[in-house]
């Protein structure tokens, strides 16, 4: 099946197209504020925008249910938005994931299955490619993954690591899953990176929930960030884990085993901040490695009600944390509002925190390995708030400016939102780093 390119009607096709108009149109010929358009994305399906050449593609899913990718030229201002997966419900957790792998660009999506919400679905993975300069996008596939528990799959995360492209989910038993495919058509066995800590219920629905970060590492490898539950009901620590080949390693390259030593336990792994009633509950928001080598991690941690933005380091043979910034108010079931790194140079990041009435988005740069910040403002005095920043994959901030998209609005949950995903480009702080 090739649809037709999707284009909004009435007067959220004259908003878009005026947006649009002068998205490429500053003087300096950098795009100005624009909007992709009226959708929303959840914090663990990346990458959620990637760029390359003059285009930034960014993945979102419609307040209307629709999966929609968007093809943005910064150059001529142009932009083409593809409805890529049949209309669902809406549900922030079933925004596509986009990559491009071997001269295409593929849109992965998970229809959020399980437990809760819809009731009865056949769970799968689905994905679709189209060439990265253009034309029409392939049909849609299914990943063959297995059943497991019978939970469903959620957040697809896309990695190319050498001639591999690694898809990582949220798995069957709501562990972290993976499985990687050289040619975008077979797929290897899945498996389960690493299994949930034990539990202290004893119904399905209370089973203890990793989260994880990925992202491309060193050479050919997979650098991860996870934490061993939710936060919200869980005492969580943050684990740092690399794959390279068939192999898993730490992050001062001990071999912590191999693909047949699989599912690994998080005593395996590096523990970068571990829990403790005075320091909070972690929880990973971006993984990325520098250009000495070493992993950074942004993730924050939760103490009561008080949630913390922190950034890790592995230098000098240990992991080193530094606060950024407190994270503010919560978002209903959510305790902060979204980080990311920026991938080309994880010295910056963006994230969304409390400023006045509102959350806010803000570039932060350290001259200093995360010990002292410089921000600049990418949102201010807002009417509604701004969450859930990211930088696009492959963007190069090489100007003195740096690119992010962020949902903004206003929501109820995860399924009861009236958002626009928002694109700014805003000068780097100031100083080195």
């Amino acid at each position: 099946m090739t649809p037709a390119r999707t284009l909004l009607a009435g007067a959220a096709l004259a908003l878009l197209l005026a947006l649009s108009a002068c998205g490429g149109g500053s003087d300096d010929e950098r795009p100005g504020p624009r909007a992709v358009g009226r959708c929303s994305w959840s914090y663990f399906g990346d990458p959620r925008s990637v760029a390359f050449g003059s285009h930034v593609v960014t993945g979102c899913i419609g307040i209307d249910g629709r999966s929609l990718v968007e093809d943005y030229d910064t150059d001529s201002g142009e932009r083409r938005l593809d409805k890529v997966f049949p209309t669902l419900e809406r549900d922030d957790h079933n925004n596509p994931s986009v990559i491009v792998f071997k001269g295409r660009l593929y849109a992965f999506s998970a229809p959020h299955s399980g437990y809760v919400f819809p009731a009865a679905r056949d769970s799968e993975v689905r994905y679709r490619s189209r060439p990265a300069d253009g034309g029409d996008w392939g049909p849609i596939a299914s990943v063959p993954l297995g059943t497991g528990c019978g939970l469903g799959y959620t957040y697809p995360n896309l990695v190319e690591a050498g001639s591999r492209l690694y898809l990582f989910v949220r798995g069957p038993c709501w562990e972290p899953y993976f499985t990687w495919t050289e040619d975008g058509r077979d797929w290897a066995p899945p498996q389960t990176l690493v299994k949930s800590p034990p539990g202290r219920f004893g119904e399905l629905q209370k089973r203890v929930r990793p989260y994880a970060k990925y992202a491309e590492g060193p050479g050919e490898s997979v650098v991860a960030a996870l934490s061993d539950g939710h936060p919200a009901s869980y005492h969580t620590s943050l684990y740092y884990v690399r794959i390279e080949g068939d192999a898993l390693y730490g992050a001062d390259g001990r071999r912590l085993g191999t693909f047949a030593d699989l599912p690994l336990r998080f005593s395996d792994l590096d523990r970068v901040d571990p829990y403790t009633p005075g320091r909070g509950r972690s929880w990973p928001m971006d993984v990325a490695v520098g250009a000495d080598g070493a992993p950074v991690i942004v993730y924050t941690t939760l103490k009561g009600r008080e949630d913390t933005f922190r950034y890790a380091r592995y230098e000098d043979g240990r992991w080193r944390s530094h606060r950024i910034s407190g994270a503010g108010r919560t978002l209903f079931s959510y305790h902060n509002s979204g980080a990311s790194l920026d991938h080309a140079d994880p010295n910056r990041l963006v994230l969304s925190r409390s400023v006045g009435a509102h959350n806010e988005v803000e570039v932060f740069r350290t001259p200093d390995r995360g010990r002292t910040w410089r921000v600049t403002e990418v949102t201010s005095s807002s009417k509604g708030f701004n969450i859930r920043p990211v930088i696009p994959r492959g963007y190069r901030s090489e100007d003195g400016h740096t690119m992010t998209l962020f949902v903004s609005g206003e929501a109820r949950d995860y399924r009861d939102f009236d958002t626009s995903v928002e694109m700014r480009t805003v000068p780097l702080p100031p100083g080195p780093g």
